[in-house]
């Protein structure tokens, strides 16, 4: 879009390939937004009738627009350039990262003094003591993974002040904090299209989303384009190929990366559209990480995904993704004492053995830990026990670790410091993203690997098989229910 003029009623702005009528702008608006943004054209559809709106929602409304104006002004791409990203998911990437919350940590099941976002503040400084250099944030905008107003950061966990404190306790812990961004869909303020905060009319919805089988809403314009991939029921799916949308997405994740403090992202649903998006909005907003969702079983059609977030030589920025092939191998084989499961060839199976430094392997998180907020303080000592297995392995072997929340805070003293004592483990050998490994035994009853850290081997165990040794020369260094870790000094 070019500069020096706002479009006001009888203009027009092409979006997508057709043009669309600009609604008048009542002057005061207008005047406002063209002086934030430094004259940039934006297109600013005249809202519909309000309902009433408490103070404090109207409060939090009239901060989010302003928000959103000074957003425009700093990080539309008529005035920012970004600068080249810098990346810590690479080969030889040291970090483990933390899942900072759960599905019940928001306030419609807990209630802190300051929200969740309070919560991680005062942890910040006893996540960087255990060794994690990355921690997940859930989605910032009100709504949450429904977002409504993007600029609206008092959600459901916590407020937007209390959010960057969080922020910035992380930061002074060591922590590098990623959003959790959501931009396969949306929710309109009051109804399905009312899109408030940034302000949009229907033609940034995809043609075939169910909306247009509502007869309140079948009439009104909408997208050329159809969904290029998964459809989301609860929301509106969103077109990417609008250069409208594709600018407010750029500029909402500059004034998260550079105003709120983010560090990177965690992508929500990616199978939602294609991959090249998320090259361009990292392009854009030149994260040190990021990582997608994409929620599969078959590690070649991550591998895909991942590709197809880099077309440069090398693929240095490409996205990570979660290692769901290996989450959903590893608990198989855990819960059946069936190791076979975790061997590919004598290679691990799932993405690890695919793409190493592009995976994030974990062993529960928000999606995969069962939907009861009763079971997480009340889970059985058998599934501790197998989930505690899981973190043996993906804390010794290649990829990027993501510990759930939960399991590291809320199971006890006892848990904690055996993921805690895993972390240093691998740590202090210096097992990487990229590290080597040699599977010596996945059959019923016994997994056996060693895996080449900088400064030293380590070999992992697990199985019911209680009589296998690494032999001569090594160290237990830390052992529990069906696991074992030995170590050894490498000779230099």
């Amino acid at each position: 879009m070019g500069t020096g003029k706002l479009w006001l009623a009888a203009s027009f702005l092409t979006v997508s390939g057709f043009q669309i009528s600009a609604q008048t702008i009542p002057t005061s608006a207008s005047e406002e937004l063209k002086t934030t943004a430094n004259n940039i054209s934006v297109f600013f559809p005249e809202p519909q009738a309000k309902k009433a709106e408490s103070a404090k929602a109207a409060a939090a409304h009239s901060k989010a627009r302003a928000d959103w104006f000074r957003a425009v002004r700093l990080y539309h791409d008529d005035v920012f350039n970004p600068r080249p990203q810098r990346r810590i998911d690479v080969e030889g990437s040291p970090v483990v990262m933390l899942q900072g919350f759960h599905w019940y940590a928001d306030n419609y099941w807990y209630h802190p003094p300051n929200g969740w976002w309070g919560v991680l503040a005062q942890s910040a400084l006893e996540v960087g003591e255990s060794g994690f250099g990355l921690i997940w944030f859930p989605p910032v905008s009100d709504g949450s993974y429904y977002p409504k107003e993007w600029y609206n950061l008092n959600s459901q966990w916590g407020g937007k002040d209390m959010l960057v404190q969080a922020i910035n306790a992380m930061h002074s812990a060591g922590v590098k904090v990623v959003a959790d961004i959501v931009l396969n869909h949306r929710n309109g303020t009051t109804n399905w299209l009312d899109f408030k905060n940034p302000d949009w009319t229907s033609n940034v919805i995809v043609r075939d989303d169910e909306v247009w089988n509502q007869p309140a809403y079948a009439q009104m314009p909408r997208s050329p384009n159809y969904d290029e991939g998964q459809g989301e029921l609860g929301c509106r799916d969103l077109d990417h190929k609008g250069l409208r949308l594709q600018q407010d997405i750029k500029i909402f994740m500059r004034w998260l990366r550079n105003t709120i403090g983010f560090d990177g992202w965690r992508y929500d649903m990616v199978k939602g559209y294609p991959p090249l998006h998320i090259q361009d909005y990292n392009n854009a907003s030149s994260p040190v990480f990021s990582v997608g969702e994409y929620y599969d079983a078959n590690p070649q059609l991550i591998a895909d995904w991942i590709d197809g977030t880099d077309d440069s030589p090398g693929k240095v920025n490409a996205s990570s993704a979660f290692d769901f092939a290996t989450r959903f191998s590893l608990i198989a084989a855990i819960e059946g004492d069936r190791y076979e499961l975790l061997n590919d060839n004598h290679r691990p199976s799932g993405l690890m053995s695919w793409w190493s430094s592009k995976t994030v392997t974990f062993v529960e998180n928000h999606d995969t830990s069962p939907r009861d907020p009763n079971f997480l303080p009340n889970a059985p000592k058998q599934y501790r026990e197998q989930r505690m297995l899981g973190y043996a392995y993906i804390l010794t072997h290649p990829g990027i670790p993501c510990v759930f929340w939960p399991h590291f805070f809320d199971w006890g003293t006892q848990y904690k410091t055996q993921i805690k004592t895993l972390i240093s483990i691998r740590k202090n050998a210096g097992i990487t993203s990229t590290s080597a490994i040699q599977i010596l035994s996945a059959t019923n009853g016994l997994y056996a690997a060693v895996i080449t850290g900088k400064t030293q081997w380590v070999v992992l165990k697990m199985g019911s098989d209680m009589n296998w040794q690494p032999g001569p020369g090594w160290t237990l260094a830390t052992s529990g229910e069906k696991y074992a870790v030995w170590t050894q000094n490498r000779i230099k």
